[in-house]
């Protein structure tokens, strides 16, 4: 009978902390979900979409970043500085587009050790700007966004 308590106790021991290792991993998720969130907030939709602020840009995109661009069924590689680059001209082809507010919506943050993918779409005004799929690793400085791929919607 004795022996039995003690089985039944390590039982309820092992369940109590398992159950705690669970709810940590699931805070640890959540929390570096958030900080997925935040980077991609500030590099791209504050740095990129509404400011193209340099030093927000660099600050949370990786120096070796490319966005990966289809066009004419053959891949162009496309460095932050070229990017933003190519922003100055879409703004100036489209000003009106470009002065709306910037508004998006997180469809997906995934993350596995040190990588991650964030899934969102971004919206300038009411137009459905792009869909946009974030590939990031957590360096020792902390998470940097390395590559981007991405739709914009046909109407």
């Amino acid at each position: 009978m004795n022996n039995h308590f003690i089985y039944t106790l390590l039982i309820i021991m092992f369940c109590v902390s398992l159950t705690n290792c669970t709810k940590e991993n699931k805070d640890m998720q959540i929390e570096t979900g958030e900080t997925i969130k935040k980077v991609i907030e500030e590099a791209y939709i504050n740095g990129i979409h509404s400011t193209q602020d340099e030093n927000l840009v660099k600050n949370g995109f990786h120096k070796d970043f490319n966005m990966l661009v289809l066009q004419d069924n053959n891949i162009d590689k496309v460095d932050v500085d070229e990017w933003l680059k190519r922003i100055e001209k879409m703004k100036m082809d489209n000003p009106e587009l470009w002065k709306a507010k910037t508004t998006y919506k997180f469809i997906l943050v995934d993350a596995t050790g040190n990588s991650a993918v964030a899934k969102l779409d971004v919206y300038k005004g009411q137009t459905h700007f792009s869909t946009d799929y974030m590939l990031l690793y957590k360096f020792e400085e902390g998470w940097k966004i390395v590559s981007k791929i991405f739709n914009i919607p046909q109407d």
